[in-house]
């Protein structure tokens, strides 16, 4: 077990797969609607060529991204040894890949939503109990805080939003399957399942609350609860780390 947590791949997997999996969701929703070849039209065959497609884009998303994100690096640390080259590389474009693929089951069937979320939530705890480990670390008199960890956790802070996204939409999923009412009915009047349980993330992970979409059933609550909670805590947490002052990690 910690061989596979120490591999390479696994860790590029922690830490690529829900922002490349909200890239290609991005991607997905937004092109989804263009008219498409009668080969693409087809149901399995073209559900497939649809995957492969936003694989395809979303990994370019990511080497274009890292390609942008060494050449900073490179010009603020010269030798610095935080970029992605190499193997890292690969393994962070077979992840945009698989992640963008993944993506076609958020438009197939609530099945798709419910396993992408079991997928995502895994990632999320993950991401959570890095997100505590290094804030014990922070909260050390003699630590010494750079935006190299400020951009830490953020990424953290990201990968937590859009896995409670997904889990909305899940929630909303199972409850349709098994026949009872949607906790937050993102689908009421023809709307995006997806894209609505995005925005209604947004909104409470920001201490918004708009109050166009509430939750009516027991657990809808409770996943509001949770959610506001510690977002609220990370983002507090965050302005907390920045307030107290940032150096530029030269040194480190």
């Amino acid at each position: 077990m910690e061989k596979l947590k120490d591999s390479l791949f696994v860790r590029v997997w922690l830490t690529h797969f829900v922002p490349a999996f909200f890239a290609g969701a991005v991607l997905l929703l937004t092109f989804k609607d263009l008219p498409a070849p009668r080969l693409i039209q087809a149901d399995l065959a073209g559900n497939l060529l649809k995957a492969v497609f936003n694989g395809a884009a979303t990994t370019l998303a990511v080497l274009l991204f890292h390609r942008w994100r060494n050449r900073r690096i490179r010009n603020l640390w010269p030798d610095a040894t935080a970029v992605y080259t190499g193997s890292r590389l690969r393994c962070a474009a077979m992840v945009g890949f698989l992640a963008g693929a993944a993506d076609i089951l958020l438009t197939l069937s609530e099945w798709g939503v419910l396993f992408l979320a079991v997928l995502v939530l895994s990632v999320l705890v993950w991401n959570l109990r890095a997100f505590a480990r290094r804030s014990m670390a922070l909260l050390r008199p003699d630590s010494e805080i750079t935006w190299a960890d400020v951009n830490e956790l953020l990424r953290i802070y990201l990968a937590t939003l859009i896995g409670f996204t997904l889990v909305n939409a899940a929630a909303d999923g199972l409850h349709i399957l098994t026949g009872s009412t949607p906790p937050f009915d993102f689908m009421a009047e023809g709307g995006e399942l997806f894209l609505n349980a995005l925005y209604y993330t947004v909104v409470t992970m920001t201490t918004l609350g708009f109050g166009d979409i509430v939750p009516g059933t027991w657990d809808g609550k409770v996943l509001l609860i949770i959610q506001s909670l510690l977002s609220y805590f990370m983002f507090a947490f965050m302005i907390g780390l920045i307030t107290r002052g940032v150096t530029s990690g030269r040194k480190r």
